[in-house]
């Protein structure tokens, strides 16, 4: 009803102008072990902000996380938390497979919402919720954190002045030991609670901090496979990719998970020198050779105590000014990194734009690649 729209626009408004006067207060949806460091302890550390009130449906869970990290109230039932008027903004920090559930409701509710990545399993869904937020003209902020790492600015100055010359050639690798099984299957290989593998979990990072420092990727092509006997709803444990980028950039990109060793690089080519950057992630180390000759090396170290500090800074600068050009990680940027996941898997899942992962009879992995050679 058009009653019910214009209320939700007030509430939105007035959330905006209220955030102004006073600090951003939050309440997490869901709070997971992403939560517990990585994200819940930055919204506390965040200048103008202050974490007001956590839900969990576990209510002994909730209650267990709002004591820890002195939140001041905590609920076991979403509508509770959304109607508490008392909190600004909502983190969303559930797996992607409720996303779209929730999302909804937060949008319905008026309140700008930061949200875990990746924004939801597949474009589509994650379309959806974009869609949904900007009808009912609510911001929606996404945890693509590594975009306000000071190791990724640094870097991306570097290529933005130019300092290495026109970049040519850009890849990425990834292995990692396979985790031994473990009793029970935990959520990130849990397709229907994922939207896939390990690769959707980490990868889903890289491709978009590729999109961060070189512009949005197309030509985004893929292969993934399985470990012979995996599961028959196992995700993919190994992905290969290859991209373009910028004005003339050729691209790739690998993960396995299933190695012999932990390794990760992520090199960049220009006609002026390359950058490589060992423990691409998680390390803090870049060295530039140039192509005369010269070597430059520098660090910059993960944020500490929470990685998700200065990004979630600036979504918090971003509500509190009614300027969303502070915050470099929108609900359009994770779009685009949502369709490189689909246009990566696509072959695996035998298509990516349905709910595939109600359907694992028909991914390529159990349907057997002869019959697909002549194709």
């Amino acid at each position: 009803s058009s009653h019910s729209r214009v209320s939700k626009l007030g509430a939105a408004m007035s959330c905006a102008e209220r955030a102004l006067e006073g600090p951003l207060r939050w309440g997490i949806l869901g709070c997971g072990d992403v939560t517990e460091k990585k994200s819940g302890p930055a919204l506390q550390l965040a200048e103008g902000s202050e974490l007001v009130a956590v839900m969990r449906r576990d209510a002994v869970q909730a209650e267990s996380y709002a004591n820890r990290h002195g939140v001041p109230r905590w609920y076991s039932r979403v509508e509770d938390l959304l109607q508490d008027e008392a909190v600004d903004a909502i983190y969303l920090a559930t797996p992607p497979g409720s996303h779209v559930e929730l999302g909804l409701q937060v949008a319905a509710s008026g309140k700008p919402c930061y949200i875990e990545k990746p924004l939801a399993r597949n474009y589509q869904e994650s379309l959806s919720l974009v869609q949904a937020f900007a009808e009912a003209r609510v911001p929606l902020y996404t945890a693509y954190y590594r975009r306000a790492y000071p190791r990724f600015l640094r870097l991306k100055a570097i290529l933005d002045r130019g300092d290495l010359g026109e970049i040519s050639s850009v890849h990425y690798t990834l292995r990692r030991r396979a985790e031994a099984p473990s009793a029970t299957t935990p959520w990130r290989l849990q397709v229907s609670q994922s939207g896939g593998g390990l690769f959707v979990d980490v990868g889903s990072h890289v491709l978009d901090l590729l999109d961060f420092l070189l512009g949005p990727l197309h030509a985004v092509h893929g292969s993934a496979a399985r470990a012979p006997g995996a599961p028959h709803d196992g995700p993919e444990d190994v992905v290969v990719m290859s991209f373009l980028a910028g004005k003339a950039i050729a691209g790739s990109a690998s993960w396995n998970f299933r190695g012999s060793d932990d390794f990760e690089v992520l090199e960049l080519i220009g006609d002026r020198g390359r950058a490589t950057l060992p423990e691409t992630m998680n390390g803090s180390f870049c060295r530039l050779d140039y192509a005369d000759g010269q070597v430059e090396t520098w660090e910059e170290k993960p944020p500490q105590p929470a990685v998700q500090q200065p990004l979630i800074q600036t979504v918090v600068d971003a509500l509190r000014s009614s300027e969303p050009s502070r915050c470099a990680s929108t609900a359009q940027s994770a779009l685009r990194t949502a369709r490189y996941v689909d246009a990566v898997l696509d072959g695996f899942y035998t298509g990516r734009g349905d709910a595939f992962w109600d359907r694992p009879e028909s991914w390529s992995a159990n349907v057997g690649i002869i019959g697909s050679l002549g194709s």
